[in-house]
Order: structure tokens, then C-alpha cells, then sequence
């Protein structure tokens, strides 16, 4: 029997494909701090959070905001999210 598995972790080019993108738009959103994948040699390895903030950053610029809006939308929601408790009392 097979389990069907999540990827965790996506290159360049999947992101690309998937978003219909250039490998140069995420070249720049990296340069601008927006994403910061890690390493693996000369390889960019994307998180789920990664594709996440990419996600949002696609939307953001779809709904007319600039970079830096969507920066400091993306970031103060992950702020938030990193610190709420994550117990409900």
C-alpha cells in the first residue's frame, strides 16, 4: 500500500509552474527580502511558507498594493500567528 505524500519542500521551476511566473520574479522578490529560501548547493529550496508568502505577495499585487504593502501585510500576519497562543482557554 502507498500513502500519498505532501511535498514539503518545492524548486524554483515548480514555483514557477505553478504560478505562471519567471524565475526572475522570484529572483527579484528574494533580492527585495520578500522570500528567502534556503540553500542546498546551487539549488533555492522552498518551504510551504515560502509558497505561502509567494502566494500572497502574487494576490497582493493583483488587488493593486505595492511590494512593500505586501510586506508589511504578509509580515505583521506572521508576527501574529508566531506569537498568539495557540491554546484556547
Amino acid at each position: 500500500m502507498h500513502s500519498s505524500t505532501v511535498t514539503a519542500e518545492y524548486s524554483i521551476s515548480d514555483l514557477c509552474k505553478e504560478f505562471d511566473i519567471t524565475t526572475r520574479t522570484i529572483r527579484h522578490y528574494e533580492d527585495l527580502g520578500l522570500l528567502s529560501p534556503s540553500r542546498r548547493g546551487q539549488s533555492r529550496v522552498y518551504t510551504p511558507s515560502d509558497r505561502t508568502r509567494l502566494r500572497l505577495i502574487l494576490r497582493g499585487k493583483r488587488l493593486g498594493l505595492s511590494l512593500e504593502d505586501s510586506r508589511q501585510i504578509i509580515d505583521t500576519v506572521s508576527y501574529t500567528h508566531l506569537t498568539l497562543p495557540t491554546k484556547r482557554i
